[in-house]
Formats: structure tokens, C-alpha cells, sequence
């Protein structure tokens, strides 16, 4: 009955398991059935015409038609009353000839007075299609940026080609903010745009109700939004004051209203569209490809890439301008000291510094007097610097959004330009610990990593398929890393690798202990506590292989993040992921492709092994060494002792202290002690000139003594007190040292590890001690650990003898 009950219960046991893996498998196929729904309706949504990816789409109620291909060619083609002078205002004041694409239809659009999303790449002319409706209407336009670069940037353009606008935000002055809003319901309109932060519309009533006058006098001409995905708790850059600017299209209904944005998906910005209060908004958007962007990844060599990143500058940026982003105001600080030490023209920008410094810093790059701005996330949205030859990122971004927005800050002038991304593994978890309460921040933060991770499709196509566009590969013209150099990369089956990771993991959380990505790396590697490299299976990868391996594992849900929080910081932990258990399946298997360069070890685990090889040999030389002494330690000696005296004494000095002076056993019979005793004899005849060049003998004397006073003693024992050829020899005393060290550390291991993990059939200190002892010579009847004890003790005497 007792068998019965027991094969029962293990029978369950494997179906409950057998459930589980099946519930995961249809769970995983299940997302992947969305997924390929929704991309499929996307696709049949292009194919039909609605929505292509250069244009416009509405974003109407159903039973009204969209913006239709004829709409979009109205606005492109047809003549308005105002057509004529938004032309020569184009050529005269902006010193341009002709529109890009979708820059004529949305001045239309906005100067007829309907409501716009506008979505276009960086570099392409945004800005545009609010300002030059500006200088053709009655009134002002109002501007809402959301950084103070923005707004000084565009001010300090506007002022070069005399278009006159203004500013009103947390730095100006009581005198200018006084004469703005004393403008904003002039009729002669003394300017022409009005740039506020959306803080300044959500806490100044007196700027609302300049607003309010303006608009009831109709000098309100239009309100631009810039940066229009800030409203989304959705965007990548979500800011909480922009949930408030609905309040202008319920005050203001008649004016219309212009969203800008560089990133943004249709989830963005239907989001958008409610936050604003915008009833039935025409979406524009262009194609986001920017064909002389060139794209690509680099692995960081170590933690700190900053060598790397000068290196790149002076070889093929030289007298180039260029941004680096970083990821904090301390990276900012630090890394722009290090590039300046690398003869670069640097300087950092961030939120912290005061608004005259980031205002000298933006000027002074924009005048080529600095090559390099080292910033934060705080520099770049809406920087009009056409020449930037190079956006190189220190830290990944947070989001392929962010990343789009900050590379495209490089290249405006239509010329070639690069953006390259420093890749490694300890910032993906500092990133992760900083948007951990953002909705959303753990995929988009997991959607930029595996586009880091990626080895075989295009950069570009990652980017279509986030942004929701058809992507044809050759398009990209091998302006990326992965089209430049083709099929580089292998295919791995990391399943035997997977399981032994994850049980690292498992056998923590069995512990109740917790593990970071770093540790569960070094515990992989064999370099964690001595408790965990009892129980695993220490890799032989690489350390950039092992690196790559959990971030697939992370990303692909085998792993998962588990936060800790504290008073002062977030630690990032990992904890087994949902798809961890199918793992435990024998059928399971997992592949990754990885870069063949990443098969071979870095440079340091080449030095460390090369290092490892040296100190072999080394020891091997060391022993070959120690065992001719043992042979012919008499001749040695007696040869030593007559012509080497003084070399001998200098090897002492170096050497021989008192607390690395160990004893090398051997037996010493009556030739040596008279040896001993007539070399005694003739040092007491000598002058007290050469007593005073033989310190070797002085060291000797009492020791010698020692010996005549007890020599029949030592017939049969081992000597208490080294031979010369024991002090003098080095490599004696050095194979001796590390022996002691070796000792000591198993002596610590015996008290931590349980004789059920060693052999059975062997004491636990004798199988921890067997191996270091075997190439010693110990005297008959003297086991190995008869041995040990024998050396420790003496070691503490010698000690005390020689001090």
C-alpha cells in the first residue's frame, strides 16, 4: 500500500511538472500569435493605402474619411492666398529654395487652420512649419519647448537671420519677462514667436491671461507644441507638465495647433491627442530613414570606454564637431575631464550647472572654440548645429526612442555623419534601476538592448519595425555596422550553457540569497565564494560570452529582474524568469547568434592567462631546482660557501626575512656540522673588516653553536635550525611561501566545506593537503600530515629564531 502511495505521488509530481512546461509552451506561443496579428494588420493597414510611411494618416472618428492621398496633394500642389509670400519669405529670410518633403503641406495645413501632428525625422525641418507661418500671420505663435537648450538654440538662429522672438522661462530676468508680456497684446507685435516651458504655462496665471487678451484681440496666431510626445505617459521622455497644456485648446479652441515630434508610435500619439484636448488632428508623417546616418555598435573593453572614445576622436574626428552622451551629471563631469587630459576640447552639460554656464558651453560648441559637448539627455532636443559630424554614446540609451532623437542631432547638413553606442553589461542594469517606475521603461530599456545585442539584421529595420514602417535592407546602403560587414557572426546552441547558469541562480534563491548579473558572472567563472564553486559548473567561456549569454537569457524571459529597494539606491537582482522551467525539458533547446570576434577571450583574460603560464613555469623551475639541491645539497654547499660568499650574502639580504623564511627538510649528518664548525673557526681568525663584510656569517654564528652544543642529538632528528643551503637557496624559500599561503587558505576551506563533498575513503584534511605535499621529501615513517604539522610548526619557530 506504502509503494503504492509513493508511485502515485511521484507520478504526479512529473505530470504537475509536464503541466507546467506545457502551460509555458502555449503561453510563449500564444504572444507569438499576437505578435504576428498585429503585425499583420499593421502590413495590410499599409498595403491598403491608409497609412504609408511617407503619408499622411488621420486619426478621425470611423464614420468620417480620413486624410485622404488627394487631401495631401491639395496642400502640396494648390495655390492659397498666402502662397506666394510664405515662398519669398523662404528664399529672403531663411535663404532656402525649395520645400522638403511635407514641409509645404503642413504650413498649409496650419496657416487654414486645422490641427496637426507632425511626425519627421531629426534634421528635417520641423521647425519650419511653424515658424515660417509665423512671419505670414497676424499676431505671435506660441512655442512650448521643453528644454531651455531647445529654446536658446532656436533663439540664437532666429536672431542671425533677424527674425525677432523671444523667451519667457525660469532664467530671465523680472525687466525681460515685464517687457515680453507687455508684447504679447502690443497690435504692431514687436515679435514674432513667444517660447515658454510648459511649467511656465501651468504655474503663471499672469502668462494665461496675457494668453487670454492676446487671443480675444486675435494676435493669437497659433500654438506650437514642440516635442509633442512629452504629453505621454507612453513617449520616452514623459514630462507631467505637459498633461496640463489641454488647458489651451479649451481656452483657445479657434486657434489651431501643431504637435511636433521626432519619435512617436500611433499609440504615442493617439494619447497625445486626448491629453490636448485635439478633436480630429491630420497626422503627417515622413519616412524616418536618414541615409547618411551610419549606425553602429562597440563593445566596451572594460567598464570605463573613455580611452576608447578619445582614441576614436583623434584618429577620425580630428577638428570635428560631435556630441557624447552620457549617463548621469557625474559621467558628464568625469568624462569631459579625461577627454580634456587627451589634449580634447571638451566640456560638460547637464541640468545641475547653472543657465549662464550651459548657456557659454552651447555657445562656444556652436563657434567650433570646443570640439566635443559631454551630455546628459538635458543637451540635444531641437540642437540645430548642421555640421555635428559624430553622436557617440557612452552609456546606452533608455529607449530606441531616445536613441533615434539623440543620433539624430548628427548630420543635419545632409552629409555623412556617425553614430556609434559603447555596449556594456553593468549600464544596462544601472539604467534599468533608473526607470523602474516608468510603465513601460523595462521593455522599451529591453527593446534597446536587444537591439544592441543584434549581429544579423539591419540596424535600420529594427528601427522600421519599432516605429511601425516596411523596411527593405538594401536600402540601407551598408551604412551599418551589420550591412557593412555581412554574415560576421555564428550561430551557438547555449542549452547546456543556460541550464548551468540558471542553476546558479535556482541554487541561490534555494539559499535565500540574492544574486546580481555581476556576481552570477563571476560566480559562472569560477571567481564567486568558495560555497558556490563547491556545487557548479564553472564555465570556460569568455568573459564577454558569458556577459552576452545572460542577456539573451534576460531578454528572452528565462531570467527575470527582481528590484530591491533601500533608502539610498535600487539593486538590481535576477531571479528566475517564467521560461525558466523548460529548461528542466531534455527536448528544450536554446540559440543565440553571437559575433565571431566575441568567441575568442578579451585582452585582459588573455594577459590573465598568459600570467597563469608564466607562474607555471616558473614553479616548474622552481621545483626542477629544489630537487638537484636535494641531490647534491653538499657539493652545493661546500662550492657555495668558499668561492660565493659574497653573492651569497646579497641573496640574504633579498631574500631571506623573518616572516618568509621557511625550512626545507632535509637530513644534515657530522660532515656538514664540521663543515659547519671549521667555516665557524676561520670567520672568529678574520679582521673585523672582513667580519663586517660577511654579515651571512654573523646571522650563522649562534646557530652553529646550537648545533655542536646538541650533535649527537641530531644524528637521528631533523634539524631544528636551517642549513645554509636553506637560507641561500631562492627558490627554496619561495616555493616554501607559497606553500604556506597554500596551506593556510585549506586550512580555512576544511572548516567550510562538509567531508560529504569530499572522497569517502580519505580524510578531509588529507585530501585537501595530499596534492601540495607530494613533491616534498620527508623523512622515513612521516606520513603527509605527520608532515604538514611538522612544517607549520616550524615555520612559527623559525620565525622567532631568526627575529
Amino acid at each position: 500500500m506504502a509503494n503504492n502511495i509513493d508511485d502515485a505521488q511521484a507520478e504526479l509530481d512529473s505530470v504537475e511538472a509536464e503541466l507546467e512546461m506545457v502551460e509555458l509552451q502555449i503561453s510563449e506561443l500564444l504572444e507569438k500569435q499576437t505578435k504576428l496579428n498585429s503585425r499583420k494588420n499593421k502590413l495590410l493597414h499599409i498595403l491598403e493605402g491608409a497609412c504609408s510611411s511617407a503619408q499622411p494618416s488621420g486619426s478621425c472618428k470611423p464614420p468620417k474619411p480620413s486624410f485622404s492621398k488627394q487631401d495631401l496633394q491639395h496642400y502640396e500642389e494648390s495655390d492659397f492666398s498666402w502662397s506666394k509670400e510664405v515662398q519669398a519669405k523662404l528664399c529672403n529670410v531663411f535663404q532656402l529654395s525649395k520645400f522638403r518633403p511635407l514641409q509645404r503641406a503642413a504650413i498649409n495645413l496650419s496657416m487654414s487652420g486645422k490641427d496637426l501632428f507632425l511626425v519627421m525625422p531629426t534634421g528635417r525641418g520641423k521647425s519650419l512649419c511653424y515658424q515660417l507661418p509665423a512671419l505670414c500671420s497676424k499676431g505671435f505663435t506660441l512655442v512650448i519647448a521643453p528644454l531651455v537648450s531647445l529654446m536658446e538654440d532656436q533663439l540664437m538662429y532666429l536672431k542671425s537671420i533677424n527674425v525677432p522672438a523671444v523667451t519667457v522661462n525660469a532664467s530671465s530676468t523680472k525687466e525681460d519677462s515685464k517687457q515680453v508680456l507687455a508684447g504679447m497684446t502690443d497690435k504692431n507685435s514687436p515679435f514674432k514667436l513667444l517660447y515658454v516651458t510648459p511649467e511656465k504655462i501651468a504655474k503663471s496665471k499672469l502668462l494665461m491671461s496675457k494668453l487670454e487678451k492676446a487671443y480675444n484681440m486675435g494676435l493669437l496666431a497659433c500654438i506650437a507644441v514642440d516635442e509633442v510626445h512629452c504629453c505621454s505617459q507612453w513617449g520616452h521622455d514623459f514630462r507631467p507638465d505637459y498633461k496640463l497644456l489641454g488647458i489651451l485648446k479649451r481656452q483657445f479652441p479657434k486657434v489651431p495647433l501643431v504637435g511636433l515630434t521626432a519619435t512617436a508610435t500611433s499609440n504615442v500619439l493617439k494619447d497625445c491627442q486626448k491629453i490636448l484636448c485635439v478633436q480630429e488632428p491630420i497626422t503627417l508623417t515622413a519616412p524616418f530613414n536618414r541615409p547618411n546616418l551610419y549606425y553602429e555598435i562597440r563593445f566596451k573593453h572594460n567598464e570605463d570606454c573613455t580611452h576608447q572614445i578619445a582614441e576614436l576622436i583623434r584618429e577620425r574626428y580630428k577638428n570635428q564637431s560631435g556630441i557624447v552622451y552620457v549617463f548621469s551629471q557625474k559621467d558628464a563631469e568625469v568624462v569631459a575631464t579625461d577627454l580634456q587630459k587627451r589634449n580634447i576640447l571638451a566640456q560638460p552639460y547637464h541640468a545641475s550647472m547653472e543657465p549662464s554656464d550651459k548657456s557659454l558651453v552651447h555657445q562656444r560648441w556652436s563657434s567650433k572654440k570646443i570640439q566635443v559637448v559631454v551630455a546628459t539627455v538635458a543637451f540635444g532636443m531641437g540642437i540645430d548645429k548642421a555640421d555635428v559630424r559624430f553622436v557617440i554614446h557612452h552609456t546606452i540609451s533608455k529607449s530606441i526612442e531616445n536613441y533615434y532623437q539623440e543620433s539624430g542631432r548628427a548630420g543635419r547638413d545632409d552629409g555623412s555623419a556617425d553614430c556609434i553606442v559603447f555596449f556594456g553589461f553593468a549600464d544596462i542594469f544601472r539604467i534599468s534601476t533608473m526607470v523602474v517606475m516608468e510603465n513601460t521603461g523595462q521593455q522599451k530599456l529591453k527593446n534597446m538592448v536587444a537591439y544592441c545585442q543584434n549581429v544579423d539584421r539591419c540596424r535600420r529595420a529594427m528601427m522600421a519595425i519599432h516605429f511601425d514602417e516596411v523596411w527593405n535592407d538594401d536600402e540601407c546602403n551598408q551604412m551599418c555596422d551589420v550591412c557593412r560587414h555581412g554574415n560576421d557572426y555564428i550561430t551557438m546552441d547555449i542549452t547546456k550553457h543556460a541550464r548551468d547558469v540558471v542553476a546558479i541562480v535556482e541554487m541561490a534563491s534555494s539559499m535565500d540569497e540574492k544574486l546580481t548579473p555581476l556576481k552570477v558572472c563571476d560566480a559562472w567563472m569560477g571567481k564567486g565564494p568558495a560555497k558556490y564553486r563547491k556545487t557548479i559548473k564553472v564555465t570556460s567561456l569568455s568573459r564577454v560570452e558569458v556577459e552576452s549569454i545572460i542577456i539573451h537569457l534576460l531578454l528572452h524571459g528565462y531570467f527575470s529582474e527582481d528590484f530591491s529597494f533601500t533608502p539610498y539606491t535600487t539593486h538590481f537582482y535576477l531571479k528566475l524568469g517564467r521560461k525558466a522551467a523548460l529548461l528542466k525539458n531534455g527536448n528544450h533547446s536554446i540559440t543565440m547568434k553571437m559575433r565571431r570576434g566575441m568567441s575568442h577571450a578579451t585582452d585582459e583574460t588573455q594577459e590573465e592567462v598568459e600570467t597563469a603560464l608564466i607562474d607555471v613555469s616558473n614553479m616548474a623551475v622552481q621545483r626542477h631546482n629544489k630537487t638537484k639541491i636535494h641531490k647534491n645539497h653538499q657539493n652545493m654547499e661546500k662550492r657555495l660557501a668558499q668561492n660565493h660568499i659574497e653573492s651569497l650574502a646579497s641573496e640574504a639580504s633579498e631574500y631571506v626575512k623573518p616572516t618568509s623564511v621557511f625550512e626545507v627538510d632535509v637530513k644534515v649528518n657530522l660532515v656538514e656540522e664540521q663543515n659547519c664548525a671549521s667555516e665557524e673557526e676561520k670567520g672568529l681568525k678574520n679582521s673585523p673588516e672582513q667580519q663586517s663584510s660577511s654579515p651571512k656569517r654573523r646571522q650563522k654564528q649562534p646557530l652553529t653553536q646550537n648545533c655542536a652544543a646538541n650533535a649527537d642529538q641530531m644524528k637521528t632528528d631533523l634539524v631544528s635550525a636551517p642549513s645554509e643551503l636553506s637560507i641561500i637557496s631562492a627558490g627554496a624559500v619561495e616555493e616554501l611561501h607559497h606553500l604556506r599561503n597554500y596551506y593556510s587558505k585549506q586550512l580555512r576551506r576544511i572548516n567550510c566545506i562538509s567531508h560529504e563533498h569530499l572522497q569517502s575513503s580519505q580524510p578531509g584534511m588529507l585530501t585537501c593537503m595530499r596534492e601540495p605535499f607530494k613533491s616534498l621529501r620527508f623523512p622515513l615513517r612521516t606520513t603527509i600530515a605527520r608532515g604538514a604539522r611538522k612544517v607549520w610548526t616550524r615555520v612559527s619557530m623559525r620565525r622567532k629564531l631568526i627575529q
